[in-house]
């Protein structure tokens, strides 16, 4: 009976993972239901509509990592960048809440709870999207021209 509690608890803790996982992904995810909706409403069948909204919504992450890595305006890389965490935080935000109702009924836990859940999501959502690219540091600037170059101190000399 103790196994069945233990393997209870990680199969719940699990879930959560990946409710939040999820909703860290929720621009993407958005997009390929309403690809495969649409697919369905136009008469495709099951399988295409399936297949679609799957390439879809992998082509919308894709395509933002894509713009995220290439483009070199902060301004832009940021406005993508929210693109992706305001849906997450908004996602979050409800998972949480919903959540944390079927324990409390107090207002002001399930707020805190929605906002913490809301903040880890677009932090998690704005990671998925950033990819770990650092284009505007000034240390990758000078990591990319010393290695660019194989021997910077010939370049000076000949100049």
């Amino acid at each position: 009976m103790t196994i069945f509690l233990i393997l209870g608890a990680v199969a719940g803790l699990y879930m959560l993972w990946l409710l939040f996982r999820l909703a860290s992904l929720a621009l993407p995810a958005y997009i390929a239901i309403v690809t495969g909706f649409a697919l369905l409403r136009h008469e495709y069948s099951y399988p295409a509509a399936i297949l679609a909204a799957f390439g879809a919504g992998i082509a919308t992450l894709l395509v933002g990592q894509f713009l995220i890595a290439f483009i070199r305006s902060p301004l832009l890389r940021l406005g993508i960048a929210l693109l992706f965490a305001i849906p997450a935080a908004f996602a979050g935000y409800q998972a949480a809440h919903s959540l944390g109702a079927l324990a409390t009924s107090s207002n002001s836990v399930l707020a805190v709870l929605g906002l913490i859940a809301a903040i880890a999501t677009s932090v998690s959502a704005w990671r998925s999207v950033m990819g770990g690219s650092d284009h505007n540091s000034a240390n990758s600037a000078n990591d990319r021209s010393i290695s660019s170059n194989p021997d910077p101190a010939r370049s000076i000399i000949s100049e």
